[in-house]
């Protein structure tokens, strides 16, 4: 007769560990959707370990087991000797499974099998640009820079590649895993065996926890994603400013063109809050030194010195715009467009750079450019590097797609200090001064390249296609080079994201990062990395956004991509523009807006010599308007998309903000996968190009090339279309909408019955404040709403200054309640027919005004717009509540 469990309950009781004596397994009960209580039971097999060549499992129970301070804690049979392990609760409903002590020899590598029945299912895993679902598949949990396609489509026993690598994975059935070790292991999620999924570490550290793991407690999907990211750490939250579109490209080819581009951006009424240096921009890797000069004129033999000849339409065909005399200079040029910078950097420092470093395919040479960096033999003597590191090329070192260097060691505290002294003269360097006369940095944020373990074999030169080398030494001896081949990008962004964090402020800051794994989530932002601009599902817009709704099923909240596409392997014309067009929509609804494309101009990659600029993107039928001659690059259809989506981007920011502020707090995404809110509905376990942005919104980006209608899932619930305000009833279920628009400047956007959407009430240039902006010419955010109501019995939404909206309907009545932490202008908009009596504020009535140009001119007063059908209402918002009824 079976010997029954032993019970450890979790805090609050809803959870419990068992062990069971005989056998030694561990299981993880919990309540499933309706309430029962211990319905789902996760139990692990005895796990199988290779001990000096030998299969050996941790067997049955052996001795007393003993408790203290909330850690249970016994001893398996290890094929005659003993293996002591732990249980505990370190978040309620996240149960820790560790062995602390082997008493003896550690094992080489462990096997981890869970039986699971068909109708389970399996989500996460890092950022995956293949599928949501990823049963049946065997996955690798390796970081990797990898160029091309990222799976093969069609073949799931291939092998895909991801830069965001974490051993974690969401069940259908209400619970999640984490395998807590960065050593790289595989997950077979039922693709050897159709009865069980089973998860290979590949070394165990000799250390205690060395095998350790999480079994995380729902039953709600959303509610294990909460406990997950409260042990992988959730995101602080960034500044405003990172929220707004990013100006960005591959190279900037001279101080002129970035004098170009902002000052086109602002003539042709973009929206834009950052500017991205991407590489190159110092003077060699890394170094750290911006590549310009420091006198009384610009110096023309550096990067940021030199000027450029760009278009000038409508003004003139082409005009030479200036490159910058210092760095001061350069920055107060930014801060006076309303900018903030964002500079590129890896964790490579270079003995060895390209000496004809280009921009792009362009064929112009970027000038000032240094073979070995500055502080390199510096580094060496500190002994700041990885000591022992080779790609297989017999030289010490990394050869990486920048040349070659070494890594820095970010086990080594010294190698710490000496990166912050530089990334701290780096920023003190970009100070200016605020209207208020203090001084605020320009530059508060690190796009963070690199840090993945793996590249392409013979890549740049790197024979073997490694970055970071099993047999690699670290500073710190406790730290194993399998471990660090996931763990380095985790430290790296540690460390920037703290050296920025102290040189700035706190929620000041933001790095933007491509590789991580477990851990990472906690150092906002990441990016998908280096994609085609194309409509292929490899690598393609349609495999970006599963990529990032993938991420997000892992704690990944604040990510974006490139708008566009950055690699070369460009979609012949005309597609290419309607791919922009796409693609630009897409980022709309994306937490973080940034175009971004590698320069060439070499058929045919590239139909559009401006294409790394939203107006660049001219049809032919455009090019040979003679109407449009001579300002084709001021007003055309994609440059008008990118406009209008910069712009809602913009407007959107206290709704994004807010979702922010919810993952900051809570862990969830900004991104929502239609499976993590609808777990009780198995269709949407694949549909990969539908979500939720935040609560209120479902976006369906179209990610097949020139067409204007598409079949879009949406969940069970009443649906209204954002463009036209089409009521979509799926009250009986989830079903698919046959979403139709003749514009291609619209894309499938719904609002679900009851949602609030709030919204910046007067369009900033910029969502940088006014005092650092400190130009009165430059328009930044004020304090009042847009709110959007799309009325229910009853909803509410909780903005992230405190502002509380609530809305309730009955008897044919709309009653709205604001309470408001400031006083502010408001405008409502409500979906609703034309009110049959009074429109009310604070009991008061409001005056109509029905013509829609008086209503725009008045600071309060009410409409009906009988084309949409909004009631829209304006008022001037007290601190406290304020009730609106008709």
């Amino acid at each position: 007769m079976a010997t029954s469990p032993l019970i450890i309950d979790s805090q609050s009781g809803g959870f419990q560990a068992q062990v069971f004596p005989d056998t030694g397994q561990i299981a993880l009960a919990g309540t499933n959707l309706v309430g029962a209580g211990r319905a789902v039971i996760v139990t692990l097999e005895p796990i199988e370990l290779q001990v000096a060549n030998k299969t050996v499992h941790l067997g049955r129970v052996v001795g007393p087991p003993r408790m203290s301070a909330g850690v249970f804690e016994f001893d398996h049979d290890l094929d005659g000797a003993k293996a002591t392990a732990q249980i505990s609760f370190p978040i309620d409903g996240v149960m820790r499974y560790e062995i602390v002590n082997w008493n003896g020899p550690t094992p080489a590598s462990a096997r981890i099998s869970v039986l699971s029945a068909a109708a389970e299912n399996f989500f996460g895993f890092g950022e995956r640009f293949n599928a949501l679902k990823q049963t049946g598949r065997r996955l690798e949990i390796k970081t990797q820079d990898h160029p091309g396609a990222k799976f093969t489509p069609g073949d799931p026993a291939k092998p895909d590649f991801a830069y965001k690598a974490v051993p974690w994975f969401l069940s259908s059935l209400g619970y999640g895993f984490h395998l807590d070790s960065h050593v790289e292991s595989t997950f077979d999620m039922r693709s050897s065996k159709p009865d069980r999924y089973m998860i290979e570490q590949s070394a165990i550290p000799r250390r205690s926890g060395g095998l350790a793991l999480h079994l995380v407690g729902g039953p709600k999907l959303t509610d294990v994603l909460s406990r997950y990211t409260a042990v992988a750490g959730r995101p602080p939250l960034p500044p405003p400013w990172a929220f707004g579109p990013w100006i960005s490209s591959d190279a900037w080819r001279n101080g002129g063109e970035v004098q170009y581009v902002v000052r086109k951006f602002r003539e042709r009424k973009i929206p834009v809050s950052a500017f991205v240096f991407d590489s190159p921009w110092e003077k060699s890797y890394n170094d750290f030194l911006f590549n310009i000069g420091d006198g009384a004129a610009p110096d023309p033999q550096t990067q940021f010195g030199s000027s450029g000849t760009f278009e000038d339409q409508p003004a003139d065909t082409s005009k030479t715009f200036d490159g910058f005399k210092s760095l001061n200079e350069m920055m107060q040029f930014f801060q006076t467009h309303g900018l903030k910078v964002v500079c590129w950097m890896t964790p490579f420092v270079n003995d060895e750079s390209a000496h004809d470093e280009q921009a792009g395919e362009a064929g112009e040479v970027i000038k000032g450019q240094k073979n070995r960096a500055s502080n390199f033999g510096d580094g060496v003597a500190r002994g700041v590097f990885v000591p022992t590191e080779t790609d297989g090329s017999g030289k010490p070192g990394i050869h990486w797609w920048k040349g070659h260097g070494r890594h820095i060691d970010f086990t080594n505290p010294t190698a710490q200090d000496w990166l912050k002294n530089q990334l701290v003269k780096l920023i003190t360097s970009s100070r200016v001064s605020t209207k208020s006369g203090a001084l605020e940095p320009c530059l508060c944020g690190f796009k963070t390249d690199d840090g993945e373990a793996l590249t392409g074999q013979n890549q740049d030169g790197n024979p073997h296609g490694v970055y970071l080398s099993n047999d690699a030494k670290y500073f710190d001896p406790r730290v194993t080079a399998q471990e660090m081949r996931n763990r380095y990008s985790v430290e790296y962004h540690k460390a920037v994201f703290g050296i920025l964090n102290d040189a700035v402020g706190a929620n000041r800051g933001i790095i933007f990062s491509r590789g991580g794994s477990h851990g990472s989530q906690a150092f906002p932002g990441c990016w998908a990395g280096d994609n085609e601009p194309n409509f292929h599902p490899a690598n393609g817009l349609p495999s970006v956004v599963v990529a990032g709704l993938s991420a997000a099923l892992s704690g990944f909240s604040i990510w974006g991509h490139d708008t566009g596409g950055y690699q070369r392997k460009y979609e012949p014309a005309p597609t290419d523009i309607d791919l922009f067009m796409r693609w630009t929509q897409f980022g709309c609804f994306t937490p973080i807006m940034q175009m971004h494309r590698q320069l060439s101009d070499k058929s045919p990659n590239i139909s559009h010599l401006h294409g790394q600029y939203p107006w660049g993107y001219v049809s032919a039928a455009e090019r040979a308007d003679a109407t449009n001659h001579g300002r084709e690059f001021t007003d055309n259809e994609a440059l008008r998309n990118f406009r209008f989506y910069a712009e809602l981007h913009t407007q959107l920011f206290p709704y994004i903000y807010t979702f922010a502020q919810e993952s900051s707090k809570t862990g969830l995404p900004i991104l929502r996968p239609l499976l993590l809110l609808h777990q009780d509905d198995p269709q949407t376990f694949d549909i990969h190009h539908v979500y939720y942005f935040g609560s209120e919104l479902i976006v369906a980006p179209v990610v097949e090339p020139n067409v204007t209608a598409r079949v879009v899932y949406l969940p069970k619930g009443q649906w209204i279309d954002f463009w036209t305000n089409e009521r979509i009833d799926r009250s009986a279920g989830g079903g698919n909408h046959a979403w139709a628009n003749p514009d291609r400047t619209r894309l499938p956007v719904f609002a679900r019955e009851g949602a609030i959407i709030p919204m910046l009430a007067d369009l900033p240039q910029t969502l940088c404040d006014a005092d650092y902006v400190n130009n009165d010419q430059v328009r930044t955010p004020t304090n009042g709403l847009l709110i959007r109501i799309y009325p229910a019995p009853s909803s509410d939404f909780v903005v992230h200054d405190g502002t509380a909206i609530a809305c309730t309907t009955a008897g044919g009545k709309v009653a709205i309640t604001i309470n408001s932490p400031i006083a502010r202008p408001v405008h409502l908009m409500v979906l609703a027919p034309r009110p049959a009596g009074q429109v009310t504020v604070a009991g008061t009535n409001v005056p109509e005004q029905a013509a829609a140009t008086n209503f725009a001119a008045a600071a309060t007063g009410w409409r009906h717009d009988a084309t949409l059908g909004f009631v829209e209402i304006k008022l001037s918002l007290p601190i406290g509540p304020t009730a609106v009824t008709f």
